[in-house]
């Protein structure tokens, strides 16, 4: 075998590996995978080094290392970055991302990718669709997947699973996008995803994105010691994991637990997550549940009545 036969091997394994990893929510498992090959590696093993970055909130290695003059599609995830930090920015950065994908090829998919995301970002599932929309490309199937599971549509992404089933059935991503689709259906279906997750615990290592997926399987099904089991494993994984603390105050409400108990996990999440969609929501409800009590509150010459 020639040094560069042997190079592209090298190359190729680092990718699958790093794509995996990143699949599966291994976040620092697939950054791993390509510093040995930072030095000479393309764009597309690259981008899943900066994806997790962007996973695990160190978004500002990624402005250190992509400049605004770069002209590898590596710019699209700087772009990403600035939308995440920036939200104000939000209309002009999706307009620069657009504009990208209309107007060139975009080999490595990151373009179409990253555009879609910054969609997701800002709640507007339907525009990511129309980005992804014809691609056979797994990555881009299972983003909409998660847009349509978003938006409700169930059928779509059943239809689309089929599809993505067609081109690899035995794919990281179609395995997990099946289970998505399972878990969505309710409670017939959630053994099917239970196997999928457990599947690739064993197979990979567990991860707070497997285990929530089981934890998710187990309180539907009303197996609420087994989804605690679960769900103190995650949190051993990282201790403010997002996902992790909702299911935790959702078992916790389920199982009856003090008010203290649920109220440590909330303060959590507004901790670490102060800008995430759980909380901002429940922030809204919280303030309208009080304006509504002091509306509905008897005013003091009715107590007087009374």
């Amino acid at each position: 075998m020639s040094r560069s036969q042997q190079n592209d091997d090298d190359v190729n394994s680092a990718l699958f590996d790093a794509r995996n990893e990143y699949y599966i929510g291994n976040f620092m498992g697939s950054i791993n995978f390509v510093l040995p090959e930072q030095g000479t590696a393309g764009a597309e093993l690259l981008s899943y080094m900066y994806l997790s970055y962007l996973a695990i909130d160190s978004g500002r290695i990624i402005a250190s290392d992509i400049k605004e003059n770069n002209t590898t599609p590596l710019l699209a995830l700087r772009l990403v970055h600035e939308a995440f930090e920036q939200p104000s920015r939000t209309e002009e950065l999706l307009e620069k991302l657009t504009d990208k994908v209309a107007s060139d090829e975009d080999e490595t998919n990151i373009w179409h990718i990253a555009t879609a995301i910054v969609y997701c970002y800002d709640g507007q599932f339907e525009n990511a669709l129309k980005i992804l929309h014809g691609s056979n490309n797994l990555e881009s199937m299972a983003l909409s997947v998660q847009c349509l599971l978003r938006l409700q549509r169930v059928d779509l992404a059943k239809q689309l699973v089929a599809k993505m089933q067609e081109i690899s059935d035995d794919a990281t991503l179609t395995q997990l996008a099946q289970a998505w689709v399972a878990l969505a259906q309710g409670t017939e279906q959630m053994q099917d995803a239970f196997h999928i997750y457990q599947e690739f615990c064993e197979k990979f290592k567990p991860t707070p994105a497997l285990l929530n997926g089981q934890a998710v399987v187990h309180l539907g099904l009303e197996r609420y010691e087994e989804a605690e089991a679960v769900l103190r494993e995650s949190l051993t994984k990282k201790h403010n994991d997002y996902d992790t603390l909702i299911n935790m105050m959702v078992l916790s409400h389920l199982t009856g637990k003090s008010t203290e108990t649920i109220t440590r996990y909330w303060e959590q999440l507004r901790q670490f997550y102060p800008k995430s969609d759980f909380v901002i929501d429940l922030d809204k409800k919280s303030a309208e549940f009080d304006r509504l009590c002091l509306e509905y509150e008897p005013s003091s010459e009715q107590l007087l009545a009374v």
